[in-house]
């Protein structure tokens, strides 16, 4: 079995995240691919959904996808859908993930300044300053998994976190509800959006992942 990783928005491979996962994920026989978005820290212009969905097609496009198990992280979970639309994986485990970046709510709420400036300031823990200009955003208008997760017919695990700040439950729950059985939704109680700096929450969420992608078809 290949499990494929997608980090979320300005995530890379090496994140403390996927450490332990991945060691474990080895441990056990399987084959791991972590996918890095393209074009981050150097061409900020061109870093979008659009460019990393390319990347990862090119990546994976000698992987069996009859033996592929798709797991992305907040943003990497969009285009983990979009992915598993096309390639009709063996599983896809969705954790912290949104249905959309850029939706109306955003835009008008925590995304509004970003739209006005033009572009985001952050601060990444590996690149260090970033300026994310718009055009991300506008490009992720492009990309509503909720438009195809009624496609997947695979299973599929949607991870959410009961404290989250980024991807209310609420939203997870539309999305858990448009999807197509087999499917499940685990929520995780306290747990935040960046549960991989709680004590305790890293080693729950490998957990229900690694229990997920051994359990039989």
């Amino acid at each position: 079995m290949h499990v494929v990783i997608i980090p979320g928005f300005t995530g890379y491979p090496e994140e403390i995240t996927f450490q332990e996962l991945s060691q474990t994920l080895l441990s056990k026989g399987y084959s791991v691919t972590k996918v890095a978005w393209p074009h981050i820290p150097d061409n900020l212009e061109r870093y979008s959904i659009t460019e990393t969905l390319s990347y990862s097609r090119e990546l994976l496009s000698e992987v069996d996808t009859k033996e592929m198990v798709l797991l992305g992280f907040s943003m990497g979970g969009i285009i983990a859908s979009f992915l598993a639309k096309e390639l009709s994986p063996m599983k896809l485990g969705l954790v912290v993930t949104p249905f959309q970046a850029g939706s109306k709510e955003h835009l008008e709420g925590k995304y509004k300044q970003w739209r006005i400036d033009g572009y985001r300031k952050l601060t990444s823990s590996k690149y260090g300053d970033l300026t994310i200009p718009f055009t991300f955003i506008e490009d992720a208008l492009h990309y509503n998994s909720l438009d195809i997760i009624d496609q997947i017919d695979c299973p599929k695990l949607f991870i959410a976190a009961g404290e989250d700040e980024k991807v209310s439950i609420q939203s997870t729950k539309k999305f858990f509800e448009k999807a197509v059985e087999p499917k499940e939704l685990k929520i995780i109680e306290n747990m935040q959006h960046k549960y991989q700096y709680q004590e305790g929450m890293l080693e729950k969420v490998n957990r229900e992942l690694v229990e997920f992608i051994e359990r039989p078809l």
